[in-house]
């Protein structure tokens, strides 16, 4: 059963899952931290920018707002590229959009990288973590459906009315009523 309505950033990094309701906090800074650096939300990857980005709600709606770094940011499979005479350009969020911090413009998802999730709603389970590593097919439950992946690349997720599944290769993090098999 679903939770009530809240913009949340699910973000696994190094096998770990946290997440952020971003209803909190008007504005989240986004990076790595140092000595000058603080950010709310702390990636401590390397191949992600000191300021890497800040999400932010304008008027009720959340965005995401990249500053170029070196290694980049890809929503929703697309590279986020510089705007004009490279100015930064938000981007509007909405339910499911999937982030790679310090993955570079081909959207490379290792143990450098961060992934992140952006969600308008949450389970009140939790997050379990499954471990995927010798599976070639997965098949994910709930109670009214079965989907099955042959092959299943890094980042994919299953979102139904029951419950989320996020696919990392050797980890699936799951939350709600959906259950994971594998072969």
């Amino acid at each position: 059963m679903k939770d009530k309505k809240e913009n949340i950033l699910v973000i696994i990094e190094n096998g770990q899952i946290k997440t952020y309701t971003l209803d909190d906090k008007i504005k989240w800074e986004i990076g790595r931290p140092s000595k000058n650096n603080n950010p709310d939300i702390k990636l401590r990857s390397t191949t992600v920018s000191r300021k890497h980005g800040k999400f932010e709600n304008l008027d009720g709606i959340w965005f995401y707002v990249d500053y170029n770094g070196k290694n980049g940011t890809v929503y929703n499979h697309k590279y986020i590229s510089p705007g004009l005479k490279g100015r930064i350009k938000p981007v509007m969020l909405e339910h499911g959009d999937v982030f790679v911090f310090g993955g570079s413009k081909e959207e490379v998802i290792n143990c450098k990288t961060v992934f992140g999730l952006f969600l308008t709603e949450e389970f009140e389970d939790g997050w379990r973590i499954v471990d995927t590593k010798d599976y070639g097919k997965i098949k994910f439950i709930t109670d009214d459906k079965i989907t099955t992946r042959e092959n299943p690349k890094k980042g994919m997720v299953i979102h139904t009315n029951y419950g989320i599944a996020i696919y990392m290769g050797s980890l699936t993090y799951l939350t709600g009523n959906i259950e994971i098999e594998g072969y």
